[in-house]
């Protein structure tokens, strides 16, 4: 391992998901790179979720176990104790896509000339009952893109932001504060510090909390882009807030 071989902090946030939690944690564990830690936020969990955090602690395996006020409090107690120099949240249930996807991430910020600020790949999609669904293939992140496609611009368990470019999460949205998240990156960090790999990171499974809450989820997206755009733009926006219907019905009708 280089000397210069950044340490990756993994977030992982919980709540009486024992299984999807054995899953995630197998994946990271089968990390050929071990230059990494592992913080598990749970929310106090009562199935068993706890004993088996406990069976993990010591070494690079890091936890909390109290109540919190959501997932986007959860992840921001992960940050506020992380150590890595690189940060990704992997949540119970979603797994690495290969036991190389550390290393290569790592090698690739090793040999960028200006170390990056965000590094971001694909994802596996997979519905609730396993069944493939498609590859997400990420855009440019840039605001113009968050504008027009919002979160489906990147995986949120596919990208890697440096520790001292965090960001905490808004309390203002119960659903939507990853969007929110996305666009202070974007006004924060210079285009030239964040770079888009050729790599797939993590097989997502859909039926969170924002999937389940599709309309909630839909109307806290529109409010998140009006808060980050002036009227006229705003407007412009509306034919896009449409795609997510679209893409919404077409799940329904066709099953993908």
């Amino acid at each position: 391992m280089k000397s210069n071989a950044p340490i990756i902090t993994v977030v992982t946030v919980v709540y009486n998901d024992r299984e999807g939690l054995v899953n995630t944690a197998t994946s990271i564990q089968n990390q050929i790179y071990k230059n990494y830690e592992h913080i598990i936020i749970d929310g106090n969990s009562t199935d068993g979720t706890v004993e088996y955090i406990q069976s993990l602690s010591g070494g690079n395996v890091k936890y909390i176990s109290e109540k919190d006020k959501g997932i986007y409090d959860a992840m921001n107690k992960g940050v506020q104790i992380a150590r890595g120099e690189y940060i990704l949240f992997l949540n119970a249930g979603d797994t690495f896509y290969s036991e190389n996807v550390l290393n290569n991430i790592a090698n690739k910020v090793e040999e960028l000339h200006n170390r990056p600020k965000i590094i971001y790949g694909s994802a596996y999609l997979y519905d609730t009952n396993n069944k493939f669904l498609t590859i997400l293939k990420p855009l440019k992140f840039n605001k113009t893109n968050l504008d027009r496609f919002a979160t489906r611009v990147v995986c949120h368990q596919s990208i890697f932001v440096a520790r001292k470019s965090m960001i905490m999460y808004s309390d203002k949205y119960r659903l939507k504060s990853e969007l929110n998240w996305y666009y202070d990156l974007v006004k924060t960090i210079d285009d030239k510090y964040i770079y888009k790999v050729d790599e797939i990171i993590c097989n997502y499974y859909l039926g969170g909390t924002g999937d389940k809450h599709f309309w909630e989820n839909f109307f806290e997206r529109i409010a998140v882009a009006k808060q980050h755009n002036n009227i006229f733009v705003f407007i412009g926006l509306i034919p896009y807030f449409m795609i997510s219907i679209i893409f919404r019905l077409r799940r329904i009708v066709f099953g993908k």
